[in-house]
């Protein structure tokens, strides 16, 4: 809705409110992080050896990856976008918050205990083990390339978002983060990152905490929020709509959220190290109990926040209204316009995006060391020592940081024609969603192999990669339907173009029907768009399923056509390698006879050796260590077990 014909909207200048205090709040973060990192690298435990800076010796307490892992979810995207969907498009994402129950349970009993067992550094190892190094390669090139171009998005949105409420200049912000992140991860390793992120997670929980009492107290309290949002419609929790182009629904906020989540709790570096990183399986258990508690915890408030800016906003629309350029700004504006004497509420706002984009900064950062060091450096120099591999890994983050730095203006340029949300999208859906359903198939379906596997790699991510890019030229093009609840600017303050006159207008006698257009909500529906659009316009929220359900499919039929053609040349998975609730549910169906056929039930984990005699590299260092691997497979297939499950 436009400004009436002679008026403009009066749009108020809130970059005279960021003073010296937010910028003391913002370097402090910055300090602190700082130096836990400076403690962790120079004064704490030594992080020379590799597998010190990228695992942390494997003995973290539950305490820093429960924070480390809520972290990876409460990005400063999350802390500016969360609210903001809510404020558009009503409570129905608050159901994702159930999501979050089964992808937990399938982490805890179908996943973890896989890559626990097996100690991995690099996640990716994995398909070497179990498919080939080919699989391996593609998989771990595809996440480089995800996190390589997350890293400077994660940091430009809320770094833009900053600049334009408050005058904080994105440059500065954006190299004063990449500075300290690289400087800290660099130095300190995972445990610094750990523990960083517990600072950075309690941080974040304030600034949420605060945002949304003293915004309660601003708007009128929690009845007035709920009447503002139940008047137009917001309040509607449960819509079972089948369509899937529908942004919202239960089905798109359970099921799409359920891969949403797996996507990144169950297919992505960052994550399974942290798994990796505590002494016993128990503790990774736990640590995803606390995370599961804590993620929902926060979904609720962000809910929450969205529907107070609603309350404050509801008759002036900052977007239409001009007094942001972009949704992801509203936040930001509600704090310098409403908050601005509530002592110290805008510095914590600036702490906690300043949080939010440098844990994810910094578990990217560590996560694309480790792919990098693992899955090709120690491939290509197997013979560095473990001190020497610390240093590389050093010297890779250091770069790593800097190119993602240099990306952050190319991603600027980007942004003025691409909307950075559907971008970010596009990368988790159509590149973590194949690689999801990858580790799904190998962990599930004991028959699938390299060629089927390598198949329904490339035929999944060509398939949803199709779909996320045509959501960018639709929305481009103006093509993609507009779900957005009806919004108002009917009290918006005007000034008359030709007197100057600032005033506000009077409603009366005008019902919420007229004032927000509630019948137009689902007019986008009768319209008649060909397949393609209605295909592109599918909700984002199921993009990383589609590229799960099609890897998981396409990958089964490739391996099917596979094994009609050349049984014979497809060896057995070892029983390691195979997730257990799934092992015995298959041997429940078919027998251990049957089973044994496709699976390895040696207790010898042989295919560590096989993998490390046909690449000339080895998981561990040194020929020593190379001798007790060799040894320890001796020793098992000499012992009683061991007989035993040969002659099955």
């Amino acid at each position: 809705m436009d400004a009436p014909e002679g008026t403009r909207f009066v749009v108020e200048n809130f970059h005279e409110f960021f003073q010296w205090p937010e910028y003391f709040v913002f370097c402090l973060v910055l300090g602190l992080s700082l130096g836990i990192g400076i403690f962790f690298g120079c004064f704490g435990t030594k992080t020379k050896s590799n597998e010190e800076f990228l695992m942390a010796g494997r003995s973290m307490s539950i305490l820093p990856v429960t924070f480390s892992l809520i972290c990876s979810f409460v990005s400063a995207v999350t802390l500016l976008g969360h609210p903001v969907e809510i404020y558009y498009y009503g409570q129905q994402h608050t159901v994702m918050a159930l999501a979050f129950i089964p992808m937990t349970f399938t982490l805890m009993y179908w996943f973890v205990p896989v890559f626990f067992e097996l100690k991995l550094t690099s996640a990716y190892e994995y398909f070497e083990w179990r498919y080939s190094r080919k699989v391996r390669v593609m998989c771990s090139i595809f996440a480089i390339i995800h996190l390589i171009c997350y890293l400077p998005i994660c940091v430009l949105g809320p770094s833009l978002a900053m600049d334009q409420v408050a005058g904080f200049r994105y440059e500065i912000s954006s190299a004063a983060m990449f500075i300290v992140c690289i400087c800290y991860s660099s130095l300190g390793g995972l445990k610094a990152v750990l523990w960083t992120d517990v600072l950075q997670a309690v941080v974040m929980m304030i600034t949420l905490g605060s945002l949304a009492v003293c915004g309660l107290i601003e708007v009128g309290g929690i009845s007035t929020v709920w009447e503002r949002s139940k008047l137009t419609g917001r309040t509607d929790v449960f819509s079972f709509d089948p369509d899937p182009r529908t942004r919202y629904t239960v089905w798109t906020s359970l099921i799409g959220g359920y891969f949403l989540e797996m996507t990144l709790f169950g297919a992505t570096q960052s994550q399974i190290q942290r798994y990796n990183s505590v002494p016993t399986l128990r503790q990774s258990k736990q640590c995803l109990m606390f995370n599961m508690v804590g993620m929902m915890f926060v979904n609720v408030i962000c809910s929450f926040l969205g529907m107070i800016l609603f309350a404050k906003y509801w008759l002036c629309d900052p977007l239409t209204s001009t007094a942001v350029s972009s949704s992801d700004q509203t936040l930001p504006l509600f704090v310098m316009d409403a908050l601005r004497d509530y002592p110290l509420i805008p510095g914590i706002l600036i702490a906690g995006i300043t949080c939010g984009s440098l844990s994810t900064m910094s578990s990217a950062l560590n996560s694309l060391t480790a792919v990098i060091t693992e899955d090709f450096v120690k491939h290509y120099k197997p013979h560095l020592s473990d001190e020497k591999l610390g240093f590389v890994s050093k010297l890779i983050s250091i770069t790593v940081g800097m190119i993602a730095f240099g990306l952050v203006f190319v991603i600027k340029i980007v942004n003025k024609t691409v909307n950075l949300s559907p971008l970010s999208t596009l990368f988790v859906g159509s590149l973590l969603g194949p690689i999801l359903g990858a580790f799904t198939l190998g962990l599930l379906v004991p028959w699938s192999n390299n060629v089927g596997t390598c198949l329904g790699l490339i035929t999944s991510i060509l398939f949803s990669g199709t779909v996320g890019l045509g959501n960018i030229i639709a929305a481009k093009d103006g093509k993609l339907p507009n779900m957005k609840f009806p919004l108002s600017t009917a009290q918006c303050l005007l000034q008359n173009t030709t007197s100057g006159e600032v005033f506000q207008p009077v409603i009366s006698n005008v019902s919420i029907e007229d004032l927000f257009q509630l019948d137009s909500m689902h007019v986008w529906k009768e319209r008649d768009d060909s397949f393609a659009v209605q295909v592109w316009s599918t909700s984002f929220m199921w993009q990383p399923g589609i590229g799960c359900v099609s890897m998981l499919i396409l990958g089964s039929l490739f391996s099917f056509i596979v094994i009609l053609f050349d049984r014979q040349s497809i060896p057995k998975v070892h029983k390691n390698l195979i997730s257990p609730p799934w092992l015995r549910f298959w041997e429940r169906c078919c027998g251990r006879e049957v089973m044994s056929n496709w699976v390895d039930y040696d207790k010898c984990e042989t295919f560590r050796k096989k993998v490390s005699v046909g690449n000339g590299v080895h998981k561990m260092d040194g020929a020593q260590e190379m001798d007790k691997i060799m040894s320890n497979d001796r020793a098992c297939s000499q012992s009683p077990d061991s007989s035993k499950s040969l002659k099955t």
